[in-house]
């Protein structure tokens, strides 16, 4: 009995230091913005701007979104990411996976 109280306290524990480990999306907000052409994103971290991306990332030409659904895609996939602590990067791989135009 003492030892399942142990392991009890132990699960519980871990599941407080794991909660406050993780990095919460609600932190974050995404604004879509207007370009010339097209539109870009910013994620905005409580009133900074952490990332500007006027043009679409990954493709080595500086085209902007052809519309704001395009953007806000690829803004979320960025702040799921910051979310899981990766890195922020998008691939083309994953532009095409979200069936953005470029």
């Amino acid at each position: 009995m003492m030892m399942i109280k142990r392991f009890g306290k132990f699960l519980f524990v871990s599941g407080i230091i794991m909660v406050g480990c993780q990095k919460k999306n609600s932190d974050f907000e995404i604004k879509i913005t207007k370009q010339d052409t097209g539109y870009g994103y910013q994620i905005i971290k409580k009133k900074r701007i952490l990332i500007n991306q006027p043009y679409i990332p990954a493709i080595n030409k500086q085209l902007p979104f052809k519309n704001s659904m395009e953007a806000h895609k690829t803004a979320d996939l960025v702040v799921s990411k910051i979310g899981k602590l990766s890195l922020p990067r998008v691939s083309v791989q994953e532009l095409d996976s979200m069936n953005i135009t470029y």
